[in-house]
């Protein structure tokens, strides 16, 4: 009996003693280059697609090779990342094309000129070199036929930590809905 009480004495003292985790969110990246106020159609962001290593709750980074992830139990995202992304992507959208109407895809049926399919091949990078991102997106007519296709392909240096990493990620996202409204003005 004092083995047990000992043994619930030591598994609650380490479970109160471990590290907290900490929760990131990408946020709209806000300082975009070009802003489109005369662009005045329905988006839908209708679907974006994250690769099986991104799409996890912990953040995935490179080790010190290409081929190996870290996966630090401690870093999560604070909500699913597909939808923080698709979210991200949306709000970036806004602020490009403040008079655009943008919303993500939902069950209701919605009344859209263009449909944003995002697939992400690559999110990723280093804590202490670089963040990222790797993307194909289409554009879609109501019809489903596509419109228009792109590749986007960018890093940020940054130094340390995830304090500074997801703020690079965040600063990708913009850079990646800057390219898909661009995009978007040619189709007008």
């Amino acid at each position: 009996m004092k083995r047990f009480w000992l043994l619930l004495l030591i598994f609650t003292v380490s479970a109160c003693a471990s590290k907290n985790p900490n929760f990131y969110q990408p946020i709209a990246w806000n300082e975009t280059q070009l802003v489109y106020p005369d662009f005045k159609q329905n988006i839908l962001i209708d679907n974006v697609l994250l690769p099986a290593t991104q799409a996890k709750p912990q953040i995935t980074t490179l080790g010190d090779e290409n081929y190996e992830l870290k996966i630090d139990e401690f870093n999560r995202w604070g909500a699913n990342p597909d939808k923080l992304i698709q979210q991200v992507i949306n709000d970036d959208l806004s602020l490009i094309l403040p008079n655009a109407i943008v919303e993500n895809k939902t069950t209701l049926r919605k009344n859209y000129k263009y449909a944003v399919w995002i697939e992400i091949q690559k999110m990723s990078g280093r804590l202490d070199e670089e963040a990222v991102l790797q993307a194909s997106y289409f554009i879609k007519n109501k019809k489903g036929r596509i419109l228009k296709q792109g590749k986007f392909k960018q890093n940020i240096a940054i130094g340390g930590d995830y304090d500074a990493y997801i703020p690079a990620q965040s600063q990708l996202l913009g850079l990646l809905a800057q390219n898909i409204a661009n995009d978007l003005i040619k189709l007008k």
